[in-house]
């Protein structure tokens, strides 16, 4: 299959349909004033000046870079405007693929993304920072996958996507103090969430600890999905076992779907169809056999 050629040579004209004889072309980086380079064949090795003086014909040779938005500012030759084209981009080609500029390459060299996915390794150098996303608990993703890194405004910690739950990235077992001591190991005195010691670990706990209310809610299960409507309290978490009426005993939340704690989706371990209203979800801490709690 042929394809039609593209222009081999720019040529610019002015009002009246005349060459732009020594006319110039001011190239800038799309949407701004920040001169950025053209060039005079597809090597790239060459700039062409900025502006670009036009031929007795009106023409030039003006090679793009094939990832970068420009902006062209024709004029006269003498400066008067003629017309402005903006965000110019050169149709995908070959080069567009084979080696694309690193972000940062060519002034401006920021970037803003709105999704922005890395294969492989990604390596931050110089002295600076970076800031992860923020959000209340109520702003977790619906849909949240092993391995997501977030700040939680609600719980001011970091947390991460672990094992089909989010937990506390760091601070939690580190020693606290005054100033820079690093003296005091702290724990909560609730337990909110249903948690299973694995068979492997043992765990110590200073008293007095509370079991909580758990979870109370309603919502019903079809198949082995639950689906909880309305959250009065607490939350459910891998592990979680779920108790109402019609419900099955021993139902235990398995995977979480939509849901992250309170409303939306779960899988759960048994098969079923509960059209169900209340339902609960007591805090069981459960000690694997031959492991230990101890509680000071």
């Amino acid at each position: 299959m042929a394809s039609l050629t593209p222009t081999p040579k720019q040529q610019f004209f002015d009002a009246n349909g005349n060459p732009l004889v020594a006319g110039k072309v001011y190239t800038y980086a799309g949407g701004t004033t920040t001169p950025i380079a053209s060039y005079t064949d597809q090597t790239g090795a060459t700039a062409n000046t900025n502006p670009i003086i036009l031929d007795s014909r009106g023409m030039a040779n003006i090679w793009l870079q094939p990832t970068i938005a420009y902006k062209f500012l024709i004029t006269d030759s003498t400066d008067v405007t003629q017309y402005t084209t903006d965000n110019i981009l050169v149709p995908v080609d070959n080069l567009s693929f084979g080696s694309p500029p690193p972000i940062g390459d060519v002034a401006p060299n920021t970037g803003a993304f709105t999704t922005l996915s890395a294969t492989q390794d990604v390596t931050f150098s110089g002295f600076g920072y970076v800031q992860m996303p923020v959000g209340a608990t109520t702003d977790r993703p619906g849909t949240p996958a092993e391995g997501m890194f977030r700040y939680n405004s609600t719980l001011d910690v970091f947390e991460g996507f672990s094992n089909s739950q989010w937990g506390q990235v760091g601070g939690a077992a580190g020693a606290t103090g005054g100033g820079n001591d690093e003296v005091f190991i702290e724990n909560d005195q609730t337990v909110t969430i249903s948690y299973t010691i694995p068979a492997t670990k043992n765990a110590m706990t200073t008293g007095p600890i509370t079991l909580g209310a758990g979870f109370v809610g309603t919502g019903s299960i079809a198949a082995t999905t639950l689906t909880i409507d309305t959250a009065t309290s607490g939350a459910v978490a891998v592990g979680s076992i779920v108790a109402g009426v019609n419900v099955t005993a021993g139902t235990v939340i398995t995977a979480l779907v939509t849901g992250t704690g309170g409303i939306g989706t779960y899988t759960v371990d048994i098969s079923q169809s509960a059209s169900v209203d209340a339902i609960t979800a007591a805090v069981i801490v459960t000690v694997s056999s031959g492991s230990r709690w101890v509680v000071l």
